[in-house]
């Protein structure tokens, strides 16, 4: 999967390196948020447009990844606080340097 970087030039996207940033981000939190946290990043992954944008909402995804509402909020804030993911208007983006 490819992406652009600042530079308009074509970057592979790879996909371990932000599951392990993810993963780093949740390291501290109960074994749930971690298994979540990895699933939500996984699927984000999956089912992401070409440019790493997600447009799905909360209950779309709770339903699609079986988790509760309060975990998946819990995840989304601290990714977004790490700068993993950002969210905007119903959008999920994953964050480039």
């Amino acid at each position: 999967m490819f992406v652009k970087n600042r530079n308009e030039q074509p970057v592979l996207f790879t996909e371990p390196k932000i599951l392990k940033e993810a993963r780093n981000c949740l390291v501290h939190e109960n074994i749930e948020i971690v298994t979540s946290g990895d699933r939500f990043m996984k699927y984000f992954v999956k089912n992401s447009a070409s440019d790493e944008v997600l447009i799905k909402t909360i209950k779309e995804m709770t339903s699609d990844l079986n988790i509760p509402t309060y975990t998946l909020i819990k995840i989304l804030n601290i990714l977004e606080y790490k700068k993993i993911i950002y969210r905007r208007n119903g959008i999920i983006g994953l964050w480039r340097n």
